[in-house]
């Protein structure tokens, strides 16, 4: 009989529950190397990414529950002799619409964990939350005669909630976070190990230089699998899920995290996978887009095909600030983007070369631009007759679904500005469909001699296409100028050109042409 998945499951002691056999993937070996040392450390990850059962874990590990660790790595190379207090604090317990809202989480958690060790509340003397945090520490330091253990969990999460807020709220939180997270210097002698976990790495905290100095694990190669299970880490733990499932397709939907180590499956989108016995699906989107994700791309000027191939500066993709909040460094924190390589400027920095990790989140971006930048939903269109006419050569078919596609547009959301503008509207509009479609569309590809607008494949066919705003005809001539075509003419796929003039004033086709180059075609 093969072991329960853990789905929605975010505690350790009920995962490891005998009475339900519940799938465990053992991280305890990187645990391990980042407990031993005190310390204060910061963790980014995305939602849904294990964060939770992280910090549960690193609790039942501090407060010496071994029975738990059974059969783990860490049950024979810990101290089980020795237990501290553990404070925890999980900010994502409620959503956040107001500065009440933000006080009244924190003062619950000082109660909760008054309780817990027993302290009347009414020692926390000082009005500040934040001094009253700091007595907390002390109080249960001094009586238990150890230092303590401080978990965090979602720290940012007040901000998260009221980023796309209405006025300063995202900034009132802030320094509502800020006061309390501060206490942890003044009050060093009596923690042994403060673990912070979180979306989003906010400067302007003072929890990241000055005082507090917490150590960002986010981008460590040592832990760059302790959330989310690695390729290996999946076909041992979860074979009995796996003996009809085509891995390489799995891989191409789910996995591609990557944090200067191993890539890395989501757990929570992998596990549903699996508990649908093989059914595709958006999962972890499924569970909710940010609302200042979708305000962030009404208000910056990025199209979509770039995200692919976008590339960051360290200091600009480790932190920012709330008057500087920049969509693709939020698309990485968040989980939309992944890091696919590094390198090195002249200058020695940090180059982050960033891109889509999977098939799941390529599908869900597309669906979310596709409704942002034409206020209507892709799936209103019908992306499998466009998917069928290509895959069949049916250039009427096609020509007549683009033209449909672009009349429901409604006409304010067309740029006013110039020409220019025109043609990266359409260029987007087309790029996001195209690709909902399940097309493999290649937008803006370099090759030797310039720059095609955009090529697709299908197992039969290449098509390559410009487009051009005005002067009907001029899209195709430019292919035939340029020689878009040449470095596709031994692919032994059907090449097809197509060329599609935009009218700016009927905003739609104003021209849609073809040609299907002829076998052994050598060029004009």
């Amino acid at each position: 009989m093969r072991k329960a998945l853990p789905i929605g499951i975010q505690t350790f002691e009920k995962i490891k529950e005998k009475e339900f056999e519940f799938l465990y993937v053992d991280k305890t070996k990187e645990i391990l190397q980042l407990v031993n040392h005190p310390g204060y450390i910061f963790l980014s990850r995305p939602r849904r990414f294990g964060k939770s059962m992280l910090v549960s874990t690193m609790a039942a590990l501090f407060e010496g529950k071994k029975d738990l660790f059974e059969g783990l790595y860490i049950e024979e190379h810990w101290d089980w002799g020795k237990t501290y207090p553990v404070i925890r604090m999980d900010m994502s317990g409620i959503n956040y619409q107001s500065i009440t809202d933000v006080r009244g989480q924190l003062q619950n958690m000082l109660a909760q964990n008054c309780r817990k060790f027993e302290v009347p509340v009414e020692a926390l003397s000082h009005a500040g939350l934040g001094p009253k945090l700091g007595q907390l520490i002390q109080l249960i330091s001094e009586k238990y005669q150890q230092q303590v253990v401080i978990l965090i969990d979602e720290y940012d999460k007040a901000i998260q909630d009221t980023l796309s807020k209405e006025g300063d709220l995202a900034a009132e939180a802030m320094e509502e976070l800020r006061g309390f997270y501060s206490v942890f210097k003044p009050y060093d002698e009596y923690i042994r190990f403060c673990f912070m976990t979180g979306i989003t790495k906010f400067a302007g905290m003072g929890l990241f230089s000055g005082a507090n100095n917490f150590k960002d694990i986010t981008l460590s190669s040592k832990f760059g699998s302790i959330c989310g299970f690695t390729q290996q880490e999946l076909e041992e733990n979860f074979a009995d899920y796996l003996t009809e499932v085509d891995l390489n397709r799995v891989k191409q939907w789910y996995n591609g995290y990557q944090y200067q180590g191993a890539k890395v499956y989501n757990p929570y989108d992998i596990l549903l996978f699996l508990s649908e016995e093989g059914v595709y699906s958006n999962y972890w989107w499924e569970t909710g887009t940010p609302g200042f994700l979708v305000k962030l791309f009404e208000q910056q000027n990025y199209r979509p095909q770039e995200l692919g191939k976008m590339e960051l500066k360290e200091t600009r993709l480790k932190q920012f600030t709330l008057k500087n909040l920049d969509l693709v460094s939020l698309l990485w924190q968040t989980g939309y983007l992944t890091i696919t390589g590094v390198k090195q400027n002249r200058a020695g920095v940090n180059i982050y070369e960033l891109g889509i990790p999977n098939l799941e989140v390529q599908n869900a971006l597309n669906a979310l631009f596709f409704e942002t930048i034409s206020s209507t939903q892709v799936d209103d269109y019908t992306p499998d007759h466009v998917l069928d006419s290509l895959s069949d050569n049916k250039m009427e078919a096609f020509g007549q679904a683009i033209r449909s596609l672009f009349a429901s547009i409604p006409y304010e959301n067309y740029s006013k500005s110039n020409i220019q503008q025109f043609e990266g509207y359409y260029a987007a509009i087309l790029f996001t469909f195209l690709s909902s479609s399940g097309l493999k569309v290649y937008p803006e590809k370099s090759i030797a001699i310039g720059r095609v607008d955009m090529t697709i494949e299908t197992p039969d066919y290449l098509y390559v296409l410009e487009f051009k705003v005005g002067g009907e005809g001029k899209a195709l001539e430019q292919i035939h100028e340029k020689r878009y075509y040449e470095p596709y003419l031994s692919d032994g796929r059907k090449v097809i050109l197509i060329g599609m003039d935009f009218d700016a004033e009927q905003k739609n086709l104003g021209g849609f042409e073809w040609e299907e180059l002829p076998e052994n075609f050598k060029g004009n």
